[in-house]
């Protein structure tokens, strides 16, 4: 289908441009929120993730889902560490291998967190209705099933 925009290749192309836009923009704002908790974007997606695991995550886990090099991920780690919002400790299997766990302190910031995520949102968003983001939320999820 094309719009009056162009062909459907000149669509497709602009759309993965907004994308990659959107995601720069989104990263930018996300480091300014979470400035003011203390924390950079990725310690406060890392936070979020190990929060979200039952018990203990592996550090190699935590990079695989965070889509960041294990470098910059243990970076981020040991500085939640200093922080005291997560714990971490060799594991029993493999000496190599860190293990992370959130702490009691690391729990109060993820509910921060959880509320700012929020207000980012809807800042981020605020010229659409909840379902215009709705019906986009579908387009989007429609292309990733195909990963």
């Amino acid at each position: 289908m094309k719009n009056a925009k162009g062909s459907d290749l000149d669509n497709h192309l602009a759309l993965y441009d907004l994308i990659g836009t959107l995601a720069r923009r989104r990263f930018q704002d996300a480091e300014r929120w979470f400035a003011g908790l203390g924390l950079n974007h990725t310690e406060a997606r890392l936070l979020n993730l190990v929060s979200q695991q039952k018990g203990e995550v592996a550090q190699d886990v935590l990079s695989g889902m965070i889509f960041i090099d294990r470098t910059n991920v243990g970076r981020a780690l040991k500085s939640l560490e200093a922080a005291g919002y997560i714990e971490r400790r060799k594991g029993e299997a493999d000496k190599r291998t860190y293990m992370v766990r959130i702490t009691a302190e690391g729990r109060k910031v993820i509910a921060s967190i959880g509320k700012l995520r929020k207000k980012m949102a809807r800042a981020f968003f605020s010229e659409l209705s909840a379902e215009e983001a709705g019906r986009i939320l579908g387009l989007l999820e429609k292309s990733l099933e195909t990963d």
